[in-house]
């Protein structure tokens, strides 16, 4: 009986199926192989949390390291990435050093099996920018690379933002060295770190914006890890688990997950009782997982235009919603755009809103009565 679990609802993992993003993997693929001219050899993806950011950055160091690259890896904190980002880069560089300096000989497929060549012996580069130049220059004599993913980059530091920002800048679109980039934030680094001269560098990185799957995807990312364990699922089931997922990429693998630990024998099929069961406490733990951090870092004004959107079954328009909250609609459009970065509403048209997350408003309702936030409807 199949029973180890082929799911992976954890923020940092890649899915077992890395579903709907075929296309970015293309360009990336190209990108990694064109070199330093192509505009995808620096890239930021975008998204709300559990949408999938980390899984592409996983994504992008598989293609590179097949391809005979090196790889950097960091999450971004308040301070210390520059020193992080040296410290590993000058560590890649004592791969090339031993009693004496080394120069890469070859570089085989994944990374693995580099040979070198004697070289003389120079002291360590004592800078960020130094490191990455010379790395550049072995790499790149042997027809390699590396790549630098940066994850949760909206938490770093602007002025290292921008220092980083500036040495990429040199290293490889100006002096172009196989140094790649690729980060991955929350949307709100577009008005926190992309706006105005602070991080011009990184405005010029192509950006990914990673949303909802399609049903297609969302399938795709359900069926093929049950097919990989010789599980069978009931069409209307299937469906079910479509449906409830919405698009949202760690739905995916809640539901998936959940139904998978519900269900009595997947071998012999997953019933339309079963993923209800699934359903049912992924919808639990995402509120938990997912909603109650987002809603811990909205200001009042946020939870208070939420909490007006309670009032209404369906969509919501930014008229009623300013009502409710006694503003005007402009406004509230500065909190509907606030909101939407976020990842807590989606826009269906140009003034009707709706709570992104399937049980995100009955937690906005109960946390809004808590605080004392409700509007009464008009």
């Amino acid at each position: 009986m199949a029973r180890n679990n082929p799911f992976s609802p954890t923020f940092g993992t890649s899915p077992p199926a890395l579903a709907g993003r075929d296309e970015i993997l293309e360009d990336l693929d190209e990108a990694y192989e064109t070199g330093p001219m192509h505009p995808d050899f620096t890239v930021l993806f975008i998204g709300v949390r559990g949408a999938g950011k980390t899984a592409m950055l996983n994504a992008a160091e598989d293609i590179v390291r097949e391809q005979g690259w090196l790889v950097i890896t960091e999450q971004a904190s308040p301070d210390g990435l520059i020193e992080r980002l040296t410290n590993r880069a000058v560590t890649l560089l004592a791969g090339f050093a031993g009693e004496s300096r080394r120069r890469v000989g070859s570089v085989q497929a994944a990374g693995f099996g580099v040979s070198f060549e004697p070289r003389a012996t120079t002291e360590h580069p004592p800078d960020l920018r130094a490191a990455l130049t010379e790395l550049g220059d072995r790499l790149g004599e042997a027809g390699s690379g590396v790549l630098i993913t940066i994850d949760e980059l909206h938490a770093a530091d602007l002025g290292e933002v921008r220092e980083f920002g500036a040495i990429l800048q040199h290293v490889t679109r100006r002096e172009g060295r196989p140094v790649a980039f690729a980060g991955a934030a929350l949307p709100y680094i577009e008005d926190d770190l992309l706006e105005g001269r602070a991080a011009t560098f990184l405005q010029r990185c192509s950006r990914y914006d990673i949303g909802l799957l399609d049903a297609a995807a969302t399938r795709h990312a359900l069926k093929v890890p049950m097919d990989r364990s010789s599980a069978a699922i009931e069409a209307g089931a299937l469906d079910r688990a479509v449906e409830a997922s919405n698009g949202y990429a760690f739905m995916v693998q809640l539901v998936g997950f959940y139904t998978w630990k519900a269900a009595h024998d997947p071998s012999a099929g997953i019933s339309d009782a079963e993923v209800a069961d699934g359903i049912d406490r992924a919808e639990r733990r995402i509120g938990r997982l997912v909603i109650a951090p987002t809603w811990n870092d909205l200001s009042n004004t946020d939870r208070r235009f939420l909490a007006a959107m309670t009032a209404d079954t369906g969509g919501s328009s930014l008229a009623a919603i300013a009502q409710r909250m006694g503003v005007s609609t402009s406004y509230a459009h500065v909190y509907r755009r606030r909101l939407e970065r976020a990842g807590m509403i989606a826009t269906s048209d140009r003034n009707i809103v709706r709570f992104a997350y399937p049980t995100a408003k009955a937690w906005v309702t109960s946390k809004a009565a808590e605080l004392s936030l409700q509007q009464p409807a008009p």
